[in-house]
């Protein structure tokens, strides 16, 4: 078959031959960036899909805008400032989870060939969505904080990228937070150079330790914000959203149309029939007690089975562990061995936009339980070793 030329360069999914191994019931996954499946509040989420259909019937299966439930959005413009302000309806848009926003903002923007700036590492599916429309990404040096300004701005010197994509909070893949000095700073560079700003934040509320800290979009003018309920209440809903100058949302929408039409209208109406039950301020705190616990578990599960083999980044929040072996020089090759222990994790590899090999991985530790974490972890040592 005479395929788009970018499938050829994509070759094969690695994340697809992942979930594959995962299907075996002695596997212990810490690749995925799975959520705890018995923490989504299934029976609240029942009971307000019910109320929904009780209350608004026939409409809630009706078609509807493409930029989403107006009362939704509503709720949503509330949740966000823009230098001290309330956002606008108009720069809300509903999206099917946060990943479509991420493809709908890299069609809507991405020409082949144009330059998008990413964070050294990042998010896959950022990776995959840009790679998409041809992009050519170019990594900004990181240190502990994220993203350093002074080298974005000797970059930004020589090179004009369409937008820098960013998540400030947690990071994916490695945990990261940046500081409040740190986000100053960079919104500085990015208006001297007149750089457009993506932030993803689909982890900023799983905070374990500190302040929360402003968003970009609060402390910034030319920022794109992606959101998304996935990690708080359950993926399978496929709710997110975009906030944006409301020039962009209308672009986005005119993008989306030729997508879908519309995200799930009859989801919608039930999630917001959640949050005006007050249910998720609650739901949070368990997820962030129940995912400190599970950090814990791995850290020193870590500590006690790796020792001094490798370095790792403590997250204070979010889903993931980002690890370095010291004593390998590339992690991928050690997948095999690790499937033979049926324990998984994410080489580092693939979280680079330039395939660089790496030690490193990613752990996810927020689906497994802290018994399922030790054995997993003592798995993992003995295919380092095998």
């Amino acid at each position: 078959m005479q395929y788009a030329s970018w499938m050829e360069a994509s070759g094969k999914s690695f994340i697809g031959e992942i979930l594959k191994a995962a299907q075996n019931h002695s596997m212990i996954s810490f690749a995925g960036g799975l959520p705890a499946l018995e923490l989504f509040p299934d029976q609240a989420l029942q009971r307000c899909f019910q109320r929904v259909f009780e209350e608004q019937g026939k409409p809630a299966l009706q078609y509807a805008q493409t930029s989403g439930y107006h009362p939704l959005r509503q709720w949503l413009a509330k949740q966000h400032k823009r230098k001290g302000l309330e956002v606008a309806i108009e720069e809300i848009m509903v999206t099917t989870g946060s990943q479509q926003g991420l493809s709908l903002l890299a069609q809507t923007f991405l020409d082949p060939g144009d330059v998008v700036f990413v964070e050294t590492p990042t998010y896959l599916g950022a990776i995959q969505a840009f790679q998409s429309f041809r992009a050519q990404m170019i990594m900004v040096p990181c240190d502990e904080q994220g993203i350093i300004p002074e080298e974005l701005e000797k970059m930004l010197k020589q090179v004009t990228p369409k937008f820098l994509y960013l998540i400030p909070n947690y990071q994916n893949p490695t945990g990261k937070m940046m500081g409040l000095a740190r986000r100053i700073e960079l919104l500085r560079v990015a208006q001297v150079y007149d750089l457009l700003v993506v932030e993803d934040n689909p982890y900023g509320n799983l905070r374990f330790e500190g302040e929360a800290l402003p968003d970009l979009i609060e402390l910034g003018d030319k920022v794109i914000y992606l959101g998304t309920f996935s990690k708080i209440l359950a993926p399978g809903l496929r709710v997110g959203y975009v906030v944006a100058d409301p020039d962009i949302v209308n672009h986005l929408c005119l993008t989306k149309e030729g997508v879908d039409l519309h995200s799930n209208t009859l989801t919608q109406r039930a999630v917001l029939q959640f949050f005006n039950e007050g249910l998720l301020p609650e739901h949070i705190l368990n997820l962030r007690t129940v995912y400190r616990e599970r950090r814990n578990a791995m850290v020193q599960a870590i500590n006690k089975h790796l020792g001094d083999e490798v370095e790792m980044i403590v997250p204070s929040g979010g889903l993931f562990l980002w690890a370095r072996f010291k004593k390998i020089n590339n992690s991928f090759d050690y997948v095999q061995a690790t499937i033979r222990q049926n324990v998984l994790y994410v080489p580092g590899e693939v979280f680079y936009s330039d395939g660089r090999m790496t030690s490193e991985v990613r752990l996810n530790y927020s689906s497994s339980t802290p018994a399922t974490i030790e054995e997993g972890i003592q798995r993992l040592a003995r295919a380092i070793r095998e």
